[in-house]
């Protein structure tokens, strides 16, 4: 075997993880000057240089050893597939060229950034098919994690200190624009961002990699550290030390992707303590009420009012904490703005009306420009082609914001969804949007196999893939790129622990069978 061979050598195994080092420690490096200019990409991921060398130094020889991929690696393939059918359709619809680009070329681009995308999910799927490997993988998550949180909490100070972006000192800009294009916007807000092109890509890697797994550590007790400080874990620091960052940078759908995992984590806690206190209450009667559904009922009930109290008064509270910094939440404080969220009937106008008084109002109107485009071909337009059909299908409120204006008279690239479930279903249509939701399902049907477990380390790493799947679920609709690499790494780990534990249970299922072979032929 090919890789067999070359992994007894120690030089190709050091340079293998060496290459694993780099390529996660550098994921918050999402839009690297050096590549950005060579693509004329926005998001251009510096991981994506180790990643290249990682297929070509290992994952060929895995291809050539006859390595096996996860089951769940199949629907993502059928998506790609079914995407290409799509595009190809798309030269016989009605749409026309614009900004000097074509179907073919606009085609190109969008595969050229799937295709990043399913590298990375393709090399972790592989790589991290052991418990060794996933443990190693997740160390490198920690160690990147640990070194962004130093870096950003030196930012948060520099912001307090100098009170405003525009007046950060010159060494500290050259820094950041060594490694990583920003939006001009940056210099203008005083929200944490780090090397990401702008906040709310910064609180993704949060979002979608690191509170899952540090929070599934924290609530399970488990590390994958031996080290202890009482009876705190490293997850515990780690955790705390991102959620100040993550306050600072004050993201919107980034904090309910964010409350999307506590609200599954606050029904775990209450599923479990609902058991506790319905034992107990049994216990202390001598005779068990004839209609206990009720007493179930009524606990469940006032547990869900508590938690809704204290999680409205923990929203409030950090919506007045990030006001001092961020307009957009300071809206959310003025009884003018509540006074004109007027939007009954549910319509695309008034909702369109009601995010501007928000501060979302052009993110409202790309959402709907997808999905207007969905309702005139709900079999999709091809992927990457939503913008030829963009314009004509606007909503008359784009022409009041000066971005919007820009956008249709000046810019020279197309517009786009800036949101990947409109996109799915714009570009893909119906069908294609199903095949991507059948493979985030099958994801969490995985993740409910590694919960099971006895492995630390797939334990963690289950319950991580099912707080991430339902982030990237709200996280969507602030995000539709392909070349991101946030989603692949944990989708990559999940298909790769749920292969892990499939073998598991096929080495017992063997040895088993094996032990009754040998127990048939003494008898």
């Amino acid at each position: 075997m090919i890789l067999e061979s070359l992994s007894k050598n120690p030089l190709y195994k050091a340079v293998i993880i060496f290459l694993w080092f780099v390529l996660i420690v550098g994921l918050p490096l999402t839009s690297f000057p050096i590549f950005s200019e060579l693509t004329g990409a926005i998001v251009a991921p510096f991981s994506f240089i180790p990643l290249v060398l990682l297929l070509v130094l290992w994952m060929i020889p895995f291809i050539f050893s006859r390595g096996k991929l996860p089951s769940e690696v199949l629907p993502i393939l059928y998506f790609t597939a079914f995407a290409v059918i799509i595009s190809a359709g798309a030269f016989f619809l009605d749409g026309f060229y614009d900004r000097g680009r074509n179907f073919f070329d606009q085609s190109v681009r969008a595969f050229v950034t799937l295709c990043i995308g399913l590298s990375f999910y393709l090399v972790f799927s592989a790589y991290a098919q052991s418990k060794k490997a996933i443990r190693m993988i997740l160390q490198f998550i920690y160690i990147g994690g640990a070194l962004l949180i130093l870096w950003t909490g030196f930012e948060v100070v520099m912001l307090r200190i100098y009170t405003s972006a525009q007046a950060l000192p010159e060494w500290f800009r050259a820094i950041r624009s060594a490694l990583a294009v920003q939006s001009p916007s940056v210099n203008f807000i005083n929200r944490v961002t780090g090397f990401a092109y702008e906040p709310s890509w910064f609180v993704r890697q949060f979002n979608l990699i690191l509170f899952p797994i540090w929070l599934s550590a924290v609530y399970q007790r488990k590390s994958i550290y031996k080290f202890r400080l009482w009876k705190f874990q490293l997850e515990d620091l780690l955790f705390l030390g991102g959620l100040i960052i993550f306050a600072f940078s004050s993201p919107r759908i980034g904090l309910l992707a964010f409350m999307a995992t506590l609200a599954y984590l606050a029904f775990l806690l209450m599923r479990g303590l609902h058991r506790k206190l319905t034992a107990w209450y049994l216990r202390r009667r001598k005779n068990p009420p004839r209609r206990m559904i009720l007493v179930k009922i009524g606990l469940a009930v006032l547990m869900v009012l508590v938690v809704l109290a204290a999680t409205a008064g923990a929203l409030l509270g950090y919506i007045r904490f990030a006001s001092r910094w961020d307009y957009r939440f300071e809206l959310l404080l003025k009884d003018y703005t509540l006074e004109s969220l007027n939007i009954f009937p549910v319509t695309e106008t008034n909702l369109i009306y009601a995010a501007r008084s928000l501060a979302f109002f052009e993110r409202m109107i790309f959402w709907f420009g997808g999905w207007n485009t969905f309702n005139d071909y709900p079999f999709g337009v091809g992927l990457g082609n939503a913008g030829f059909y963009f314009i004509d299908r606007v909503h008359g409120a784009a022409f009041e914001s000066i971005e919007m204006r820009n956008l249709i008279w000046r810019a020279g690239y197309l517009a786009n969804t800036k949101n990947l479930w409109t996109r799915l279903l714009s570009e893909t249509g119906f069908l294609g949007f199903a095949i991507f939701l059948t493979w985030l399902y099958l994801l969490w049907k995985s993740t409910t196999f590694i919960r099971k477990s006895q492995s630390e380390v797939l334990r963690i790493l289950g319950l991580a893939g099912q707080f991430f799947i339902l982030a990237y679920l709200v996280e969507g609709f602030s995000m539709d790129s392909f070349a991101m690499p946030y989603q692949w790494v944990m989708t990559g780990l999940i298909s790769a622990g749920g292969l892990v534990v499939r073998n598991a249970l096929g080495d017992m299922a063997k040895g088993k069978t094996k032990l009754e072979q040998r127990v048939e032929v003494q008898e």
